[in-house]
Parts: structure tokens; C-alpha cells; sequence
């Protein structure tokens, strides 16, 4: 079973893109108790600060602590730490990279700004040298499409979530990690969809014991990555979540593979998970 993310590193361009991601990275910390870190890479730390997200204000107008809340109040009352850092370099990789030398982070949260794959400093090319440095689950956030919390209210939509399947890489943690979002944040009618494309067949999924409802859906023939879009769309999915074959997905994430194109075109949240993370 995966452990609960412990240190959550969300880096931020300040944008209005950014925003949605940061509450996704905010609620994760809440339900997980963990620290998140709020990342800006820039040339000047005195004109920074003032426009990170602020985390008190998004708090309280999402009813969980009081307007006046000292900074102090978000670790004794909601067990989350947060922490502020700009890495005043020029190179985002070099600044990212070293963070996580730095730092025990175990989950990342990036948004997304269709074809150019994440925001517009941090360009495909470089995540590829991220997602090799970190190798650590992802979630990344599309800027202008569905995601499953609410930057004004804080609550959360988690009715379904797919997760691609196929003979190997094993899907048993994103399977995990699927059933435990809907388990902790879904309605009773929250469902997990396992898709696989290319066989009549579904592969042979051990599904653990649980009240919980999965179906199984199978499309013989066409590109993974469009049906699995196709599917998201049509199932107004939450969440799809993804694991990815190291060298061969999760580094290569930017070049033209299947993750690539679902995480630039997925209408919702993607969840990549490195094989071995």
C-alpha cells in the first residue's frame, strides 16, 4: 500500500493558471496532514512574496479557519506546515532539481496549460529533466478544464475516476490510489472505471475487497491516449490516474507518449505515478 504524501511541493508562477492546481495541492495537504510547499523560481525575492497564493485567506473562505487565524493556527488546528520559498535562479530545472535534494518531497502538484504541458516557465523540455530528477507521483492540473476541487469552496468532486490498465506496468497502485479517493471523498454512487485499450480482453486485475463500484470497460482497437480522453470526457471523469513505466513513460512524459498526451489534452486532473515511486 502507498504511504499518505507527507511533503507535497507545489511550484508556482504566480499565474491565474496556477491557481486551481495550488487548491488541489492545498486540499491534498489538509486530507494527508502533510507539509506543502509553495515553490517560485525568480530574480527577485522583495517584489515575490507578496504574490504567492495566500494560503489563510483560501482557508478561511473555505470555512476552516477563522478570517483572523494566525499563521501558527493552520499546524495546530489542521496539522498542515506550509512553506514559502523562491529560488532566486535563472535555470527552473537547476532550482526545482535541487529543491527536492533539499527537501523529503514525496508528491507534486503541477499545472498545466494545454499543448505547452505545464505552465508557460516550464516548458515540456525541462519537465522531462524534472520528472527524471524527482521521479516522484504527480498530479497535474489543467488550468481550463474540470478539476475535482473548488478554488472557491474548497469541496471536492470525486464521483469518477479511470485508470488505464494494461498487462504491464502493474496498475495495482493507481487501482489503490483510485479506490482510496473515492472511498474518502466520493458520493455512494462514486465509481472506478479500469479502461483498457488494445485487446478484447481485460487483463487479468486483481481488484482488492471493498463496497466499492467498478466497472470495466474494453476497446479493441485505437490509440490509448485518445480513447483514454475520449472516455474521460464521455464519463465526466475526476480523476484519471496513471502509472507510468520509468525510463519509458514517466522520464519520457514530454515526448510523445501516451502520458503526454493525456496529461496536455485530459479534460481532468492526472494522477502520473512512477513504477517504482
Amino acid at each position: 500500500m502507498s504511504a499518505p504524501a507527507r511533503y507535497i511541493l507545489h511550484p508556482t508562477d504566480f499565474s491565474a493558471q496556477s491557481h486551481l492546481a495550488f487548491a488541489h495541492a492545498l486540499r491534498l495537504a489538509l486530507s494527508n496532514e502533510s507539509t506543502l510547499a509553495l515553490l517560485h523560481v525568480g530574480d527577485d525575492s522583495d517584489e515575490d512574496w507578496d504574490r504567492f497564493p495566500a494560503v489563510r485567506k483560501t482557508l478561511g473562505r473555505w470555512g476552516l479557519i477563522d478570517e483572523d487565524a494566525k499563521r501558527r493556527d493552520i499546524q495546530e488546528k489542521l496539522g498542515v506546515g506550509v512553506e514559502k520559498v523562491i529560488a532566486e535562479q535563472k535555470d527552473v530545472v537547476d532550482a526545482i532539481t535541487g529543491f527536492f535534494q533539499q527537501r523529503p518531497v514525496d508528491f507534486m502538484v503541477l499545472a498545466t496549460s494545454g499543448r505547452d504541458g505545464l505552465a508557460s516557465w516550464l516548458m515540456p523540455s525541462k519537465a522531462e529533466k524534472i520528472a527524471h530528477k524527482s521521479h516522484v507521483p504527480t498530479l497535474f492540473v489543467p488550468a481550463g478544464g474540470r478539476g475535482c476541487v473548488s478554488l472557491e469552496t474548497g469541496e471536492v468532486q470525486m464521483d469518477r475516476v479511470i485508470v488505464p490498465v494494461d498487462a504491464s506496468p502493474s496498475p495495482d497502485e493507481a487501482i489503490e490510489r483510485g479506490l482510496r479517493a473515492i472511498s474518502a471523498l466520493g458520493s455512494e454512487n462514486a465509481t472506478l472505471t479500469l479502461f483498457h485499450v488494445g485487446a478484447s480482453t481485460m487483463p487479468d486485475i486483481k481488484i482488492p475487497d471493498g463496497p466499492w463500484n467498478v466497472e470495466q470497460i474494453v476497446t479493441p482497437t485505437g490509440d490509448p491516449a485518445t480513447e483514454i480522453i475520449k472516455l474521460a470526457e464521455e464519463k465526466q471523469a475526476n480523476l484519471i490516474a496513471m502509472v507510468t513505466d520509468g525510463v519509458h513513460g514517466f522520464w519520457d512524459v514530454f515526448r510523445g507518449t501516451t502520458t503526454d498526451k493525456v496529461v496536455r489534452h485530459a479534460p481532468c486532473p492526472v494522477l502520473a505515478i512512477p513504477i517504482d515511486s
